[in-house]
C-alpha cells in the first residue's frame, strides 16, 4: 500500500506566512495523509520548534509529535513530512497509521487503545 501527504497547514498561520522570528518559534502544523488514489485521509499534527526556541523557553518536554528545525519553512516541513510518509511500506492503513504516529499525533490514535 502507498500513502501520500495530501494536505499539509497550521490554524497558527497561513501556507504564505512565516513566524515573526523564524529561528525562534514553535508552531503547530496539521498534515492530512491517506492512501494514494483516494481523496480523503487522517489527520495528524506535530510541532514546529527551533533550538533558539528550546533555549528561550527551556521547561521539560516530551519529544514525540516534535519536529526540530533550524529555521521554520514550509518547504522544509513539507519535504521532512514527504519523507517520512515515504518511507513507509506496509499492507494497511492501519499499520501505516501506526507507524506514522510514531512520530506525529494521529487523530485517532486513542480509539485504536479504547
Amino acid at each position: 500500500m502507498r500513502i501520500e501527504l495530501k494536505r499539509i497547514f497550521s490554524t497558527q498561520l497561513n501556507t504564505s506566512e512565516i513566524p515573526e522570528d523564524p529561528t525562534c518559534c514553535s508552531v503547530l502544523i496539521y498534515a492530512d495523509i491517506g492512501e494514494v488514489g483516494k481523496e480523503s485521509g487522517d489527520q495528524f499534527h506535530f510541532l514546529i520548534i527551533t533550538p533558539q526556541f528550546l533555549l528561550t523557553h527551556p521547561e521539560v518536554r516530551w519529544g514525540k509529535g516534535y519536529l526540530l528545525m533550524p529555521e521554520f519553512s514550509w518547504i522544509g516541513i513539507e519535504n521532512r513530512v514527504r519523507q517520512l510518509v515515504s518511507s513507509i511500506s506496509v499492507d494497511t492503513w492501519d499499520d501505516a497509521a501506526n507507524k506514522l504516529s510514531k512520530y506525529l499525533e494521529w487523530e485517532f490514535e486513542e480509539y485504536q487503545h479504547a
